[in-house]
């Protein structure tokens, strides 16, 4: 058997936890973790559970959130991971304290020259650079990230980016680490925004700081 990791939390956090995670201490740090099988279930249902018990226990106390998969040998190599990384895990939940997610996700299409044109020979050269264009984010893209952050400014303690897939379409996901106290004025700002940066663009969240997390 393996542990499979949920989350990071400081040793003296109060919450509650299902009877089937056990709790594994070492340097004022505290690892939530599961028994599981080497080779973890992938089915959807389980993934969900997953992450709902991950929700339940952000919702209680300040946590540093795993995305699943996270799986360690034994008792051992968990105290191995809190005294490798206690100094950042540390610092993430200073950070943390307090504070939700928030995505916002602005969708486009990929542009039609991205295709390596059929007249043109395939070589590897022609390829990469049809995938740097793939990839290239748009300039409407760009400005219109710009005038979130620039805009939010004050509502948030940290952001990040990242290009990803969602329901089949190309977006850019912007991620914000706000405070609680804050998710209300940063809602209706970014609602007065929407006018402004016009294209397709949604807003979700609270969920546990999973991207700020890996950063």
């Amino acid at each position: 058997m393996s542990l499979l990791l949920y989350g990071i939390v400081m040793e003296n956090a109060q919450f509650l936890v299902e009877p089937t995670i056990s709790l594994i201490s070492a340097v004022g740090l505290t690892a939530l973790v599961t028994n599981c099988d080497t080779e973890i279930s992938r089915e959807p249902a389980i993934v969900l559970a997953f992450g709902e018990q991950v929700m339940q226990i952000h919702q209680q106390t300040t946590l540093i959130p795993m995305r699943y998969g996270s799986i360690l040998k034994n008792d051992d190599e968990v105290k191995g991971l809190l005294h490798k990384h206690q100094v950042h895990y540390q610092e993430l939940l200073v950070e943390f304290n307090n504070c939700e997610e928030i995505g916002i996700r602005l969708s486009f299409e990929l542009m039609t020259d991205n295709a390596i044109p059929l007249q043109q020979s395939v070589t590897g050269h022609n390829y990469l650079l049809a995938r740097k264009r793939a990839y290239a984010i748009p300039e409407h893209i760009e400005q219109q990230a710009e005038i979130l952050n620039n805009k939010l400014t004050g509502l948030y303690r940290q952001r990040c980016a990242a290009m990803s897939v969602f329901n089949g379409q190309q977006t850019y996901l912007l991620s914000y680490l706000v405070p609680r106290n804050e998710l209300s004025a940063f809602r209706e700002r970014f609602l007065e925004l929407m006018s402004i940066i016009g294209g397709t663009t949604a807003i979700s969240g609270p969920w546990p700081p999973y991207n700020f997390a890996s950063e």
